[in-house]
């Protein structure tokens, strides 16, 4: 387990008490600790796990290290089904709150990622089911990366940097999270590379380390810093078709053809062919059905808690909204307004 990495330990003891003394924030950073360390050493003995496992450590320590906060719950699923599944994860205060709908990778020997899995039961990408899914359940889509390699991040938000919380160490990049929309992205060249996801992401634990003196509290400064994520990445994705439109056109330009090897995702928006321009591509690529909504997501203000999250709280049954959900974990920020995460 991650229980106790070598740089930031995490308390033995579980007692509501203690774990309402705890930062959140300190814990997913020991939890990223320790999973660099354990994937590193995995894939030295060339023993390396699934996705599943290194997920299964990281909520078991957030479990332990923070009962009275932390309410996990994990759906059966048809064997078929537990290739690729999703988990949700919901922040609350009070009852209200928001969600994430989120789909782990390792990071191979090399340092790539299967980003461009197929899920067997339907024939469909991976990345695409999980935006579909989350726009279903009401969620933000989102990846987590396990990492095992140093590199430096392309952005300030990326990097893992000091806060009050303890000081940045490189093996805090073992756990990050991206927005599903950039992978999506990245799969719409004809290379598609993972170093640009793993540095377009940035380390957990800064979803729930508010800067201080903002003046909001815990939940509000973790929905803005995932709302900022899926911008990025919706920005991203719309910088990556423009690019597609500008390879259509002067592929046209050039041969005369508009079939495009190595450029199969411009199927969704012939606009160069039609004589169209980059704005008409956007627009046609995030009015997709798979895009449709996720826009007024992101700008949704925290809600009510829908009703399956409100069982999981309340020990009661709760149904997945669909076959590939693993679980759920639900997180309470309900701090009072300046206090640490």
């Amino acid at each position: 387990m991650c229980a106790r990495p070598r740089d930031e330990g995490v308390a033995a003891s579980t007692s509501g008490a203690a774990s309402t003394n705890r930062s959140l924030c300190r814990t997913l950073r020991a939890c990223a600790t320790r999973t660099f360390e354990r994937l590193s050493t995995d894939h030295y003995e060339r023993d390396v796990p699934g996705e599943e496992s290194y997920t299964q450590f990281n909520l078991q320590d957030l479990r332990r290290g923070h009962p009275d906060r932390i309410v996990i719950r994990e759906f059966r699923r048809a064997e078929e089904s537990r290739n690729g599944a999703d988990w949700e994860w919901w922040f609350h205060s009070g009852g209200s709150g928001f969600g994430m709908r989120v789909q782990a990778k390792r990071a191979k020997r090399g340092g790539g990622y299967d980003l461009e899995h197929v899920v067997r039961s339907t024939g469909a990408r991976q990345s695409e089911l999980l935006v579909e899914d989350a726009l279903i359940a009401g969620c933000i889509p989102a990846y987590v990366l396990y990492n095992h390699r140093n590199w430096v991040p392309t952005s300030e938000t990326g990097r893992a940097v000091d806060c009050r919380h303890g000081l940045g160490t490189p093996t805090q990049l073992g756990c990050t999270i991206v927005s599903a929309l950039t992978v999506r992205a990245e799969l719409r060249g004809p290379r598609p590379s993972p170093a640009r996801v793993r540095d377009r992401s940035m380390p957990w634990h800064r979803i729930l380390c508010d800067a201080p003196g903002r003046g909001q509290t815990i939940l509000e400064a973790a929905h803005t810093a995932v709302r900022d994520l899926h911008e990025r990445g919706r920005d991203t994705l719309r910088a990556a078709v423009r690019d597609q439109y500008y390879a259509e056109r002067n592929h046209a330009r050039y041969s005369g053809s508009d079939d495009i090897e190595g450029w199969p995702a411009l199927r969704d928006a012939p606009a160069a062919a039609n004589g169209q321009g980059p704005s008409h591509a956007e627009e046609a690529v995030l009015g997709l059905p798979v895009y449709r909504g996720l826009d007024e997501l992101a700008q949704t203000p925290l809600s009510p808690l829908p009703d399956r999250v409100r069982a999981i709280l309340q020990g009661r049954e709760a149904e997945p909204t669909d076959e590939r959900l693993a679980g759920a974990m639900v997180v309470d920020l309900d701090t009072p307004r300046g206090d640490r995460a």
